[in-house]
């Protein structure tokens, strides 16, 4: 009897590996990049960004906080890179106007991105960044400072946390660029 259950166990098993398992739901990816022509030109100083750092160890996966005490990590949305590779690629986008003006650059930016997170209940998305931007060459720190931005959305979606995702990031770049304007 043992022989018969053992050589069913191993039709089964070996049936289980033949036959394909069925597609699993596609994962889609957003970016927080900025609108087309939102390169700024002019008044600020010409800058280099620097690589980011992120608090959480959250990767590309989207978080979403449900309550006080509790997040979900969305399965079936994510980011298309992590988010400060996103956010170091909008500031570059958006400073880049300042790279036509040639020589060495008068600042460094880097950065620690200490909260990209959707909140569910308050249908905000709350985008939190410690700047140190450096003088160039010397590395002399010309300040610090922590910007937050909360953008309401309308939906609970993947799609409304990019955009306001983005646009919260976008208001941070036009802050650090009225430091950087003034610090010039």
């Amino acid at each position: 009897m043992s022989r018969f259950i053992f050589a069913l166990l191993t039709v089964l098993l070996a049936g289980c590996s033949i036959f394909p398992k069925p597609e699993g739901t596609a994962v889609n990816y957003f970016d927080i990049q900025p609108p087309p022509m939102i390169a700024q030109t002019g008044t600020a100083p010409k800058i280099m960004i620097l690589p980011f750092q992120a608090e959480s160890t959250y990767g590309s996966r989207m978080v979403f906080k449900v309550n006080e005490h509790q997040v979900k990590f969305d399965e079936f949305n994510r980011w298309a890179a992590p988010p400060d590779e996103m956010v170091r690629a909008l500031l570059s986008t958006y400073f880049s106007g300042n790279k036509e003006q040639g020589g060495q650059p008068e600042f460094t930016i880097e950065g620690d991105i200490l909260k990209f997170c959707c909140d569910l209940p308050d249908k905000t998305v709350t985008v939190t960044i410690a700047v140190i931007c450096r003088e160039y060459p010397s590395q002399r720190i010309a300040w610090r400072e922590v910007f937050t931005r909360n953008v309401k959305i309308e939906q609970e979606t993947a799609g409304a946390f990019a955009a306001a995702a983005s646009r919260g990031t976008v208001e941070i770049a036009e802050a650090i660029r009225g430091r950087l304007t003034a610090a010039k």
